[in-house]
């Protein structure tokens, strides 16, 4: 039985009380115990749906819906009927062998993303019938009063009732990359998810503070709830390999089915025997049907799923990783993306206009651009920094001091993550300064507040006491006197003081987050009330931007993506200004103005679907304040203008938008289990650099596919041709089904495998991305298999007339002399594969080391199979002389000769 559920609407527009009202809840004692058992009952489990596991069987049907799959059992199944039991089995091992490979691939990424996700149980602190308790979060009821304080995870949608500095990570919702500061007020207007600071949401983070909230939202009844919901809304699309082997597939059934019935049709009038027809009916679908082309594709994107392994890239379906190699646009996410997740101090902004950058790419330590260890007002900021800051970074040591910029994660840390990017910076800058300052005695503490909007510290100094302040700008700008300029203290104007707040709106629309510093000198300890509020008649020293900065590998990925003609699109749930400082800094957009059509808020983006249907979005290279569905009307715009859209993501609010892109890449390391779950790929490093590694990969692996499937295509119009020539003209099948089975299986599989796997093109990634649109093979392609095949085929028909009309051998000689010059013939047909421009003895094939074993091992296996007499005899193989191995040699050599010498002259073949 479902359970109910309980909605409260505009919860952040009404006073708790209401809320509490409405929920018949009582906002100082919580629930009675009993309340809340009835109440579990009534609107169940606070979970979300878990995503239906793929069933083993639901692994095997997947690998044999596919039209080839179709048709080889027919075959078999006609094989079957009328008596042919080796060619039956050999069909049905073809299927067997494909099958397993697929589904042991599948079942191998469905078992590591097992081991990916984190199952941890949560636990709340409630408060039940006046008593706190800990209890299981998946018990937390509509009605519940919650306490929350810094470390705990929110288990629920919740009102706040009290909040004491309360700051909350919503980036896994929102994508907001600073921590939100929340409050208990009632916000009157209508209000975005990101900007209701009375609410705190299911699967959030408390940073600092707490609080008593109201629980309104349980399970799927949350914001993630309903993010949750609108992934299963999603429908999970045909990768573009997948149709595009189908279209080839179904197009070769329709060739196969029409020149079968063409011949049978042509030898029923001329009054030939059934059985006889049908069995060569059924060589006409052998020669035609590529029976390895399912068992190279697996094993090649299998083979490139092992690659990615390696290099930190989960892949949990084989065909995604060639439709990352077809991808034409990326919606990246910016928080834990494109930039670290983690705050770092990024502008000092002194007086004299001296504006001063962190450059936090040094080997060594962060390097400051612009200032002197000598500048009054850098050092005064770095003490301030370490002084007022209630922030630790527990275990520093000279170990942790001299960590390198490959080691990303800070040491462990705790409090605001805006004052433990201040000691961070000081402790890497000076880490001799940073233990001397730690080691001061603190006099008197001033905590921030948010009606203050500032804190501070007094510590003893020599026979002084000094007074370090920090906090919002215009209020700390307000509380100072005078300004350090140049070493020396000055007046502080109102004149200029207005400057400076013109300054910290400059850096706030830059997308900094931005403090004030200030600090003063004194003889005497404030005592009584001055104590309590102590900074004032302070010396104004500067302005501190922060901001999360980019992964330090996002540069190059950027360049790498622009080169391959890969459009990056910043979509994020940040701020504007945040978003287009991040977007210019990995150089989204750098051209001068070029910011003004380059970023679009959210709230605009409605407006331009209705009016210029979408006109401007493929110009934007960066949305801001983007809610989840926004997120989807953006991807489906793209995709319906013919786009390959990947997506990247981390959390929770990103799933639906993974899930509906062409290929969604998830986080390992930071992403939410929610958005692990829909994605096609997992990212183990977290890293971006990883997905252009990918995409490399993903573009090599279709180059091989198609370079296979033009091997195999060719060879086998080469048979069908010479089954056509011979069967039409003398009424014979020049070759017998099995024998054609057993040489497929070679040809098909080990050279074919072997171009499947191969390096490939080394500058790959400095081609524009094919057309979409584009077929595995083009026009031009379908005129390369034409050439090859018919000069294949009319070798080896050649061979044939050439013993029948000439020596006039017997019919099971000719039939050996066809197999015989055919199959040595397909087997070399593989150094044919090269790219015209490539050299002839140096290039992608013959540099391949599996190619050479390939061929090798397929001569070895025919000629143990022509020397063993059961083999011999199943396969219809009689003793040759010295002249048909002359004649067999001439046949099979010839075709390769014809095709080098074509790609010499014409290099586009």
């Amino acid at each position: 039985m479902a359970s109910e559920k309980m909605k409260i609407k505009d919860a952040y527009r009404r006073e708790f009380t209401q809320v509490a009202e409405e929920l018949s809840a009582d906002p100082e004692n919580g629930l009675s115990k009993e309340e809340a058992h009835k109440r579990l009952k009534k609107f169940g489990r606070n979970k979300l749906n878990e995503s239906k596991k793929r069933s083993i069987w639901d692994l095997i049907i997947s690998q044999v819906n596919n039209p080839v799959i179709y048709l080889l059992t027919a075959a078999a199944i006609l094989a079957f009927s009328f008596g042919d039991l080796p060619e039956g089995i050999a069909i049905l091992v073809v299927l067997l062998v494909n099958t397993i490979i697929g589904f042991w691939m599948e079942f191998q990424a469905q078992k590591s993303m097992e081991a990916i996700r984190k199952m941890d149980r949560i636990e709340a602190k409630v408060i039940r019938g006046g008593d706190q308790t800990q209890i299981d979060a998946e018990e937390v009821v509509p009605g519940d009063l919650l306490v929350i304080e810094a470390g705990d995870l929110v288990p629920a949608d919740a009102r706040i009732v009290e909040a004491a500095e309360l700051k909350v990570d919503e980036s896994p919702l929102t994508g907001e990359s600073v921590p939100v500061d929340k409050s208990s007020e009632v916000i009157k207007e209508e209000k975005q998810v990101a900007d209701r600071l009375n609410i705190v949401y299911k699967g959030t983070a408390v940073t600092a503070g707490k609080g008593s909230v109201l629980v309104f939202g349980t399970g799927m009844d949350t914001e993630v709830g309903n993010i949750s919901s609108l992934v299963e809304e999603q429908k999970d699309a045909d990768t573009p390999l997948t149709r595009k082997l189908n279209k080839l597939t179904t197009n070769l059934i329709w060739v196969i089915l029409a020149m079968a019935a063409a011949f049978f049709l042509t030898g029923w009038l001329a009054g030939k025997e059934i059985y006889q027809l049908v069995q060569t009916s059924i060589a006409w679908a052998i020669a035609a049907i590529p029976e390895g082309l399912p068992i190279v594709a697996s094993i090649a994107l299998a083979r490139g799923m092992f690659r990615l392994s390696k290099k930190n890239v989960l892949i949990k379906k084989l065909s995604a990783v060639e439709t990352l190699g077809e991808t034409t646009v990326i919606f990246t996410d910016k928080t834990g993306t494109l930039t670290k997740n983690q705050l770092t101090v990024d502008t000092l902004c002194f007086p004299e206009e001296n504006l001063l950058k962190i450059d936090w790419h040094s080997k060594d330590k962060p390097a400051v651009e612009g200032a002197g260890e000598d500048d009054e007002n850098y050092k005064q900021i770095l003490k301030i920094a370490v002084l007022a800051n209630d922030a630790s970074l527990p275990g520093q040591d000279e170990k942790a001091a001299k960590r390198t910029e490959e080691d990303e994660d800070r040491p462990a840390a705790q409090g605001d993550p805006l004052e433990i990017a201040l000691l961070d910076l000081v402790n890497k800058i000076d880490p001799d300064l940073f233990k001397e300052l730690q080691e001061l005695e603190r006099e008197l503490h001033d905590p921030f507040d948010s009606d203050s909007m500032v804190m501070g510290t007094v510590y003893a100094e020599n026979d002084t006491y000094y007074m370090a302040g920090k906090g919002s700008p215009d209020a700390i700008i307000d509380r100072c006197k005078e300004i350090l300029k140049q070493g020396e203290t000055a007046e502080f104007s109102e004149e200029e003081k207005e400057k400076w707040k013109k300054k910290n709106n400059e850096l706030s629309e830059d997308g900094l987050r931005v403090l004030a510093f200030a600090y003063k000198n004194t003889d005497i300890l404030p005592e009584g009330e001055e104590a309590e509020d102590f900074l004032h008649e302070l010396v104004f020293v500067g302005l501190v931007g922060f901001l999360d900065p980019p992964r330090k590998e996002i540069a190059r990925s950027m360049e790498i993506c622009k080169e391959a003609g890969i459009k990056v699109v910043m979509v994020t749930g940040d701020h504007p200004g945040t978003a287009k400082n991040v977007g210019k800094q990995v150089n989204l957009f750098s051209e001068e103005g070029d910011d003004e059509t380059a970023v679009m808020h959210g709230k605009h983006l409605q407006e331009e679907m209705e009016n210029n249907h979408g006109k401007k979005l493929i110009d934007t290279a960066v949305f801001s304040r983007v809610d989840p569905e926004q997120k989807l009307i953006l991807i489906k715009h793209f995709q319906n203008q013919g786009e390959i859209v990947g997506m990247t993501g981390d959390g929770v609010n990103d799933a639906p938008a993974l899930k509906k892109a062409d290929i969604g890449i998830a986080m390992g390391k930071r992403g939410t289990q929610v958005a692990q779950e829909v994605s096609d790929v997992v990212l183990k490093d977290d890293s971006f650099d990883s997905i252009v590694v990918a995409i490399k990969q993903g573009r090599i692996i279709f180059g091989n596919i198609r370079r296979f499937v033009m091997y195999q295509l060719s060879y086998h119009l080469g048979e069908i041709i010479l089954i056509a020539l011979i069967s039409f003209s003398l009424f014979i099948l020049p070759i017998l089904p099995l024998q054609l089975l057993f040489l497929n299986l070679l040809s098909d599989v080990f050279p074919a495998l072997a171009l499947g796997v191969g390096e490939g093109n080394r500058q790959v990634m400095k081609l524009p991305p094919k057309d979409p649109k584009e077929p595995i093979i083009t026009k031009h392609n379908w005129i390369q298999i034409a050439v090859y095949g018919i000069i294949i085929g009319g070798a080896v028909s050649g061979a044939y007339f050439y013993g029948h009309f000439v020596w006039e051998t017997p019919e099971e000689i000719n039939n050996n002399i066809a197999f015989f010059s055919l199959a040595f013939a397909q087997f070399l047909h593989v150094l044919n594969m090269r790219e015209a421009r490539e050299n002839i003895w140096n290039n992608q094939v013959t540099r391949n080391k599996y190619v050479w074993l390939a061929v090798i091992f397929c001569v070895a296996v025919l000629l143990v199979a022509y020397n063993i007499p059961v083999l011999a005899e199943v396969l219809s193989f009689v003793s040759l002389g010295m002249r048909e191995w002359i004649l067999i040699a001439v046949a099979s050599l010839l075709p390769t000769v014809l095709i080098q010498l074509i790609k010499l002259f014409r290099k586009d073949f």
